[in-house]
């Protein structure tokens, strides 16, 4: 084997050995920076519309794992009042207390208003191009695709706490790799 080939073997053993890992069950913790950390609990088995009243803490959105993804969701006015401070480009990190952490960057800031605000099947108006979308589209928009992270919230306006959506879409950063 010549030395081009074996530091190509080299660099592809390493990038497996650093590519994010997908063991979406075992994320118990999330890091956003300025000393914020959420634990990551699980939503009971059928029930996807669950999200945790704990302070401190982020769902496990099961759906979103059906498709590759890592979802988190929070209440605005409980951890998920955390991710409107994040912006493009920042670090999120996924945690599990045995296998250390896996990073990932934020890509894509999504707005919503929820034209049923109380319903989990209402359409939507993005609030970034106007265009009205039935709740399937927002979701393939959002938990669809490669394997990415997102963090999803309820917007609040005036004294309607699930006015509208946000979602946080971030990618997984590959340790080892220069990025451009």
């Amino acid at each position: 084997m010549s030395i081009k080939n074996h530091i190509s073997t080299l660099r592809n053993s390493f990038r497996k050995l650093f590519a994010p890992k997908q063991v979406l069950s075992s994320v118990n913790a999330i890091y956003l920076g300025q000393d914020h950390i959420l634990h990551v609990v699980e939503q009971p088995a059928g029930k996807p519309e669950y999200v945790s009243d704990m302070t401190g803490t982020v769902t496990n959105f099961q759906l979103a794992a059906q498709y590759g993804n890592l979802g988190l969701i929070a209440h605005n006015y409980l951890g998920g009042r955390y991710f409107s401070e994040l912006k493009i480009g920042d670090l999120v990190f996924a945690m599990n207390g045995y296998h250390g952490s896996q990073p990932y960057r934020v890509r894509q800031i999504l707005h919503f208003q929820a034209l049923n605000p109380r319903s989990p099947r209402s359409d939507f108006i993005n609030l970034d191009t106007g265009q009205r979308c039935n709740v399937n589209d927002v979701f393939r928009q959002v938990y669809t695709g490669s394997h990415h992270l997102v963090l999803q919230t309820c917007i609040e306006r005036g004294s309607v706490k699930e006015w509208g959506r946000l979602f946080v879409l971030a990618d997984p950063v590959v340790m080892g790799r220069r990025e451009e």
